[in-house]
């Protein structure tokens, strides 16, 4: 599915295609993982590394219909692609995460 800009451009082509203007307030970071012993805790602690601001009675909770799943959703104060880029490579590393959005 391609983003497609307010005049029906493709953004990847679109000379004003949208950017991330940091710091972002609010930025959703979303991980999904299995649903294991002590997983909330290692996901959390591993945010909190990359945004200690983090607020972590806000975060959203979904488990599959099955139980082998889990979600989570985190809002953070996004401050760099650097932070992200490095946020991402940590929380894939955790065994139990199978994806991070």
């Amino acid at each position: 599915m391609a983003l497609i800009t307010k005049d029906g451009d493709q953004a990847e082509k679109a000379v004003d295609a949208p950017k991330i203007q940091f710091p972002c307030e609010n930025y959703v970071i979303k991980v999904v993982s299995l649903d294991v012993d002590d997983i909330h805790t290692e996901i959390t602690q591993c945010m909190l590394v990359h945004a200690p601001e983090m607020d972590t009675n806000a975060e959203g909770v979904n488990r599959s219909s099955k139980g082998r799943f889990v979600s989570y959703s985190f809002r953070i104060v996004a401050h760099s692609e650097t932070q992200l880029s490095a946020l991402h490579r940590d929380l894939m590393s955790i065994q139990a995460v199978k994806m991070v959005m």
